[in-house]
């Protein structure tokens, strides 16, 4: 089997990420020379993708005879936006607060759209930069996103609202350990979305503000 695309790394993990998630814990997936070739790829390329899946917690590695590479039992994994985030601590409290945040954060960016100032501007730009030039990394990633949208409450008018967001918010990231792996086609997606909503934000259209949501939200399915 040959897996191509723009990060081999990435897709190679997802490939085995899916057959450990199909058998039950500790069950053998192949040592790392037949997997390199029945996937089709250089063993580099492997180590890094097993690197990323240990890092998970989705796969352990075992020396010495009948070793290799075993399923392991999943961590907890909430999905906040996009993401899948690795979670400790109370995983029900964490899903419960991105339900929450999820359903107020279009009004808490309206909100933003009608009082920011040219300060709020400045520093959601700043944000934005931070976003694009954390993309080659995973849980910087991730943070870097929270980061802006921190800024965008700050930038809201309705202070009671605003922080109710930046404590459900704060309450997620303190409890994140991981982030499962993205390509950089989906992770240009995710910027394309905050550029969006950042143009809104500038803008002070609230009908840009709703078409910013949903491009935001289309980059978050």
């Amino acid at each position: 089997m040959q897996v191509s695309g723009r990060s081999r790394a990435v897709e190679v993990a997802e490939l085995i990420a899916q057959r450990s998630q199909k058998v039950g814990p500790d069950t053998h997936l192949g040592t790392k020379q037949s997997l390199c070739r029945e996937i089709g790829v250089a063993p580099g390329t492997l180590n890094e993708s097993l690197r990323m899946l240990q890092t998970q917690g989705l796969i352990t590695m075992r020396t010495g005879p009948g070793g290799g590479v075993f399923s392991a039992e999943p961590d907890p994994f909430v999905r906040i936006g996009q993401a899948m985030i690795r979670v400790s601590g109370d995983v029900r409290s964490v899903a419960q607060s991105a339900v929450v945040r999820n359903a107020l954060e279009p009004v808490v960016v309206l909100d933003a759209a009608h009082h920011r100032s040219e300060d709020d501007l400045v520093r959601l730009r700043e944000r934005m930069a931070l976003i694009e030039a954390s993309a080659g990394e995973e849980l910087g990633f991730a943070h870097a996103i929270w980061d802006f949208h921190r800024a965008i409450y700050a930038a809201a008018g309705n202070e009671v609202l605003a922080s109710i967001c930046r404590g459900l918010l704060d309450h997620i990231a303190g409890h994140a350990e991981s982030v499962l792996a993205k390509t950089p086609a989906q992770k240009q997606t995710r910027i394309e979305g905050h550029r969006a909503l950042l143009a809104a934000i500038e803008s002070g259209d609230p009908d840009a503000v709703a078409e910013a949501m949903e491009l935001h939200e289309e980059a978050h399915r």
